[in-house]
């Protein structure tokens, strides 16, 4: 009877070590304001990405991937698989992840058996008040900048390396930090399967010169080009250490970007200008790159246009480990592992987006706004486009996408902090006539002292003077100190599109898109006219 037992637990302990050989490590890269358009295999240019390029042609691309606008709701899709108004993560100011509410991958992937690791950047905390907050959410292990807004991300680096205080030096860079940090990881866990969450701070601001800058680089604009090219270089690290450590045949990467770009150049597809930015719902907004490389397990050079929103993550990840979504838990995704593996897979038909209470669905072609307008997309992420009245394949899908969405939030109301509707404040085309208009009536108003400067609005606008503006133009409505209080108040007078946007970047040291500065100035024109 003894041999018996000893034989069973021999044979058990042979199938678990038979499964963690079949078991692949994870790791998901999740870049910092990239979008689409500054991936070369996706048409992006000025920058070159020859590594993210390499890995494309070497594994698998799809075309047409979604996020949230904004890095807060799409990392608590990312990781808990639901949409934002299930967990409350509509903004940036309320990203924080509940671990007694939701669960996250690295929760499931942990109990079943993976060593976990989190690097780079954590939003779904409290911020350095919430040094713990990793091991909450499923980490075994981290290195994180957990800051709020500050610059030490980068040159004379701060993080928090499990759970304790890492303070670099001046002249250390910390994304090569925590990239040392992800290797020794890999290295000490190369006999078990293990999970990583590359969170990279490349490439949000702030625009500081990289490792491989030129010496006295200060160009903005070359600058963000070189933190691209950094994060690339670090995506071609990140395969030769697999190489070196032996592991890369049985470690699927998955890389993609938390919203659209921000900062000049913004990037262009296909030699043409893309349509929204980080914060919008615009498809340059939430157009994302995705990219699956494995050796052994994911076939080279195909491209997929299936469509996938942030929700899928959680899914695939489990049933690329082998593990499923737990008995019970309830998701939003759907899996596009078949797809990874080579099946065809049960394609989506549509995917959603939110930012506060702004939010749309959409399949392959159209789009349906919360709001009701309906565009196509065909052209995206370049153009989105009306619907011609009468086409009737946009009258069968603007039916089947609104029945879709009604089901999807049946009984979800819009939460007060759930950010502005916008009701009511939807900005005709912006003709030259309209915004001279436009223009007139902030002037009268006192918004701004002369119309001029802003008659053609490019680039980027200096934060400071930005929330002055809004300060300013906040005034008319009530007695405001400071620019948080005027953001609530355009908040409370549905004027702005996303608070969090703002409260980041209308600010001193940082930057705010023309684009969205000139789309504000414009329903505030209507709010004025409406008063």
């Amino acid at each position: 009877m003894k041999h018996l037992v000893a034989i069973a637990c021999c044979l058990l302990a042979a199938r678990a070590l038979a499964a963690d050989i079949e078991r692949p490590n994870l790791i998901v890269v999740l870049s910092d304001d990239v979008g689409l358009s500054r991936v070369g295999c996706y048409g992006g240019g000025p920058f070159l990405t020859p590594n993210l390029d390499r890995m494309a042609a070497t594994g698998l691309r799809f075309e047409r991937c979604y996020s949230m606008p904004l890095c807060g709701p799409s990392r608590s899709a990312l990781l808990c698989g639901k949409y934002p108004f299930r967990t409350g993560a509509t903004t940036n100011n309320n990203s924080a992840i509940d671990p007694g509410r939701h669960r996250t991958i690295a929760n499931v992937l942990r109990e079943a058996g993976y060593a976990t690791c989190a690097v780079g950047k954590l939003g779904q905390s409290a911020g350095e008040d919430d040094p713990a907050a990793p091991g909450r959410l499923g980490f075994d292990e981290s290195m994180l900048w957990m800051g709020r807004g500050t610059p030490d991300r980068y040159w004379h680096p701060r993080y928090y390396r499990n759970g304790e205080v890492f303070q670099g030096t001046p002249e250390e860079y910390g994304p090569d930090k925590t990239h040392e940090f992800l290797v020794d990881f890999m290295d000490r866990h190369r006999d078990e399967p293990f999970f990583v969450y590359y969170s990279a701070v490349l490439t949000h601001v702030p625009i500081v010169p990289t490792p491989d800058s030129a010496p006295g680089e200060s160009d903005p604009r070359q600058l963000v080009i070189d933190m691209v090219s950094y994060l690339d270089k670090q995506m071609g690290l990140l395969m030769d250490d697999l190489d070196r450590l032996g592991l890369r045949d049985d470690t699927i990467i998955l890389f993609t970007s938390d919203n659209g770009p921000y900062g000049n150049p913004l990037g262009t597809v296909g030699g043409k200008p893309i349509q929204g930015v980080k914060g919008d719902l615009l498809e340059g907004g939430v157009r994302e790159p995705l990219i699956v490389n494995c050796p052994k397990r994911v076939t080279s050079g195909r491209v997929s246009d299936d469509l996938v929103d942030f929700t899928d993550f959680f899914p695939t990840v489990l049933d690329l480990a082998g593990v499923g979504v737990p008995e019970g838990l309830t998701l939003d995704g759907r899996s596009f592992a078949p797809q990874v593996l080579g099946e065809k897979g049960a394609a989506r038909e549509w995917v959603y987006a939110q930012v506060g209470r702004e939010h749309f669905i959409a399949d392959s072609r159209f789009k349906l706004y919360g709001d009701g307008r309906f565009v196509d997309i065909t052209e995206s992420p370049v153009a989105e486009k009306p619907v011609p009245e009468g086409d009737a394949e946009g009258i069968e899908a603007k039916g089947r996408l609104a029945m879709a969405l009604a089901k999807l939030r049946a009984g979800i109301p819009d939460s007060p902090d759930a950010g502005p509707s916008g009701a009511g404040l939807k900005p005709p085309p912006l003709t030259p006539e309209q915004w001279k208009a436009d223009l007139a009536l902030l002037t009268e108003r006192k918004v701004i002292d002369d119309p001029t400067p802003w008659v053609e609005l490019k680039g980027d606008l200096d934060g400071a003077e930005v929330a002055a503006l809004i300060q300013r133009a906040a005034g008319i409505f009530e007695p405001v100190n400071g620019a948080g209080q005027a953001i609530a108040v355009f908040q409370r007078e549905g004027i702005l599109n996303s608070p969090a946007y703002w409260t980041e970047h209308a600010r001193e040291g940082r930057q705010c898109n023309a684009g969205n500065v000139t789309r504000l100035l414009q329903k505030l024109a209507m709010r004025l006219r409406a008063r």
